[in-house]
């Protein structure tokens, strides 16, 4: 519900379909091939290999909106537990031709959402601009509505517990530090919830 209503729609609360990670499936993270099997769009893997090297995104979690096999909307998600976490070492990519790929998407989802060409986006906030390709691509490649979410969990007592107010004032700064100056980036949406342990999770689906 909380993701529906993010996006504007608490119609889709009752038709979001999560497809990954699954308990089946030992809850691995999907990426490359099987984040587009995950999506339910396998038949792009040579576009999104012509648009990205092999070694993409882990998704934190990966839904549709639609009938099986015929998605009309993607929601990736990417979760994180403390805004530290949406830091990382950079871009690790070394071979040339990698290289060129993630320059060319990154710059294609720059000008595609009219952020500042003076933001580094292969430092330190790499991994959460990565994500705005693979939303460039779902939207602008394959032609589907899509929308990036960022969960984020409040008071997770396993990491560094971060309270609502925090996140709140950390988002906008990540997306000013991309070159969004107003702190908001076009279909990416903020979901900010209460961390919860797996069983707590599980007794309230059984009642």
């Amino acid at each position: 519900m909380a993701v529906a209503c993010a996006v504007g729609s608490n119609a889709l609360a009752t038709s979001i379909r999560w497809t990954a990670p699954l308990e089946d499936q030992r809850f691995v993270e999907p990426y490359d091939g099987r984040f587009l099997e995950a999506v339910e769009l396998p038949q792009y893997h040579d576009e999104l290999m012509r648009f990205w090297p092999e070694g993409g995104p882990h998704w934190d979690a990966l839904a549709v909106v639609g009938e099986q096999r015929h998605p009309k909307l993607v929601l990736l998600v990417e979760a994180k537990s403390y805004p530290g976490e949406v830091y990382g070492p950079g871009c690790q990519a070394s071979a040339k031709s990698s290289l060129e790929l993630i320059s060319a998407a990154l710059e294609r989802t720059r000008s595609w959402l009219d952020a500042s060409e003076e933001s580094e986006w292969t430092g330190p906030l790499y991994q959460y601009a990565n994500r705005l390709a693979h939303l460039y691509f779902v939207r602008q490649v394959v032609g589907l509505p899509a929308w990036l979410v960022n969960l984020c969990f409040i008071g997770d007592t396993t990491t560094n517990p971060t309270t609502e107010r925090q996140w709140r004032v950390a988002l906008p700064s990540f997306k000013k530090e991309l070159g969004f100056a107003d702190g908001t980036i076009p279909w990416v949406v903020d979901v900010l919830l209460s961390a919860r342990s797996r069983s707590e999770l599980i007794g309230d689906a059984d009642n």
